[in-house]
């Protein structure tokens, strides 16, 4: 049976359009992404595995660079676990990756720490940091922008 006017327009007001469509392919994006850092971390559990720090060092931390954050849930800032290592130091050679990334985009740039990169021979940035190979994730990072890449 065909629908009334009334229950096509229904059915077309409950269709997300396209900016909605994009806000939740973003989210899933997002979503993806922090399980393939491993998690995050929250304020309390960053401080504890970074050596019970203050409040206020992650926070000069993330504002110098040498630590990344993304908004969570209530809007409050998650660290992303990948750039812990054992004994709580943190990943080498992050900051100067987050440094020369063309934004300042703290979502664009765990995208492009933890997802492979034709640039880096379909290796995750993120692994040739373990590795000790930040050069190449380094100029990767810097021609992120361009076109192709």
């Amino acid at each position: 049976m065909p629908l009334t006017d009334q229950e096509a327009e229904l059915h077309r007001a409950a269709v997300p359009d396209a900016r909605a469509r994009a806000i939740l392919r973003g989210g899933e994006i997002a979503a993806q992404d922090l399980r393939d850092a491993g998690g995050a971390y929250d304020l309390e559990q960053v401080r504890t595995v970074l050596g019970d720090i203050s409040r206020q060092m992650v926070a000069r931390k993330v504002e110098a660079g040498q630590l990344l954050a993304v908004p969570g849930p209530s809007g409050r800032r998650i660290y992303p676990t990948f750039q812990v290592a054992a004994g709580g130091s943190l990943l080498p050679g992050l900051p100067a990756i987050l440094a020369a990334l063309p934004t300042r985009d703290p979502w664009a740039a765990l995208n492009f720490l933890v997802n492979a990169d034709e640039r880096l021979d379909g290796r995750r940035p993120v692994d040739l940091l373990r590795e000790g190979k930040s050069a190449a994730v380094l100029a990767a990072a810097a021609h992120l922008d361009e076109q192709g890449a």
